[in-house]
């Protein structure tokens, strides 16, 4: 007697949904949680442009990292508002440091939450917004696609 997958051969090559469960599964939700940090990162870089109160902030030392064997740098700023004297550390860190001890850059500052400071430069306001909406967008293609392919298959 015959088994269901030697009377159907044209079946036996095909992959079966259910093993590819964690893919349908995984990938949209994986795309949803993208796409939610990259709508709260673009809003926030586009609240301090146009709100942000430009500042000047010197760097008063470099804290280093490392990870990997590597050590990088980022600058910590010191700058006033109204009269009172804040520091912020910047997202970015490079190896050699970007910034040295007793450079001036200009900072957008919240004005509604003047300890929250972003650098005023591309790399910190829009490098993310940049890579993670066109990632997120391809992650929601997928999600799509992928079902409708294997489907057809």
């Amino acid at each position: 007697m015959q088994s269901a997958d030697q009377a159907f051969p044209s079946n036996a090559n095909k992959k079966s949904p259910r093993k590819l469960g964690c893919a349908f599964i995984l990938l949209p939700i994986s795309a949803i949680i993208l796409v939610a940090v990259s709508i709260w990162y673009t809003y926030t870089s586009y609240t301090f442009f146009t709100t942000g109160i430009e500042v000047q902030g010197t760097v008063v030392r470099l804290e280093s990292s490392s990870s990997d064997g590597s050590t990088t740098y980022s600058p910590v700023f010191s700058y006033t508002y109204e009269g009172q004297q804040y520091e912020y550390e910047s997202v970015n860190s490079s190896n050699p440091p970007a910034n040295e001890v007793g450079d001036v850059e200009t900072l957008l500052v919240d004005p509604n939450k003047p300890n929250k400071a972003r650098q005023n430069s591309f790399w910190e306001l829009w490098l993310l917004p940049c890579i993670l909406c066109p990632v997120s967008f391809g992650m929601i293609v997928l999600s799509i696609g992928i079902p409708l392919l294997v489907r057809r298959i």
